[in-house]
């Protein structure tokens, strides 16, 4: 009985140290630097990969390479006179002091919800009083200037304007597409552009395609808005029936400010879990 109780006595006495250790052993395994370490390097990668979406935006800039206050010279012309051709449809209005005035206003040729005077393969129209006119290769003012020396016999101090009621021009791309109507002259592509809602960071500003008709042909020209050269382009005045296409720009999704949270949050947790799993 005596050497039975020595026995287990001794057994005891031989495992109790072995337990005292476990604790400083695995407190030098996973010390608590090492526990603060992986928590900040973990947080770090969550936050690496949840801002770059919210970085601030690039800007556009018009004629970037523009020098500050300078004057540019021999630029393509402001008068820029577009050219009565067929197929026109023109609206002339007249203005007077003569009773009868109203008769040289009644409405001509009807192209779909629109009356004017349609310029005929002849390149002629007939006009009130006056017959058939060549009014082909005219400008409006040429056109305008003529109408009212003819009604000279008809009408008092007749005033007459003329517009185009037919011609337009396409915008498509990274804009809002549309077709522009193009009633006079001197439409610039940076008109155009305006009204179509600007170009900003959905397209190239320096990448813009204008395709123009020619006699049997189509050309194409790209412009480049961030240089200043673009004012001395015979493609800074738009033409009738051309057609600016802006190409769309690699932009990045931005995130609103409840997703970046609730992306930190989930990385947050995700990090106090790892750090769960690798303690336990």
């Amino acid at each position: 009985m005596q050497n039975s109780k020595k026995a287990i006595s001794f057994r005891g006495d031989y495992t109790y140290p072995l337990r005292k250790m476990r604790a400083p052993v695995r407190s030098r395994v996973f010390p608590c630097d090492f526990k603060t370490t992986v928590f900040f390097s973990l947080l770090s990668i969550v936050m690496f990969l949840a801002f770059p979406s919210c970085s601030p935006t690039k800007n556009t800039i018009y004629f970037k390479d523009l020098p500050k206050d300078t004057t540019l010279h021999n630029i393509i012309t402001e008068n820029f006179d577009l050219k009565i051709r067929k197929g026109d449809l023109l609206s002339i209005a007249v203005a007077s002091l003569s009773p009868d005035v109203a008769f040289y206003n009644a409405p001509q040729n009807t192209i779909g919800p629109v009356s004017g005077y349609s310029v005929d393969n002849n390149g002629n129209i007939n006009f009130i009083k006056l017959g058939v006119l060549h009014v082909e290769g005219m400008t409006r003012k040429n056109l305008k200037d003529s109408l009212e020396k003819a009604l000279v016999p008809y009408l008092k101090d007749a005033v007459v304007s003329v517009g185009f009621l037919n011609r337009h021009i396409t915008i498509i791309g990274a804009v809002s597409p549309q077709v522009l109507p193009m009633p006079g002259d001197n439409m610039t592509i940076l008109d155009a552009l305006a009204s179509s809602g600007d170009i900003g960071e959905k397209g190239k500003i320096n990448n813009v395609l204008v395709i123009r008709d020619s006699i049997g042909a189509k050309q194409f020209k790209r412009l480049n808005l961030e240089d200043h050269s673009v004012f001395y382009s015979p493609y800074y005045y738009m033409q009738p029936n051309d057609i600016v296409y802006v190409e769309p720009a690699k932009v990045k999704t931005q995130l609103t400010a409840s997703q970046i949270i609730s992306y930190i949050t989930s990385g947050i947790a995700f990090v106090f879990l790892i750090i769960d799993r690798i303690i336990k």
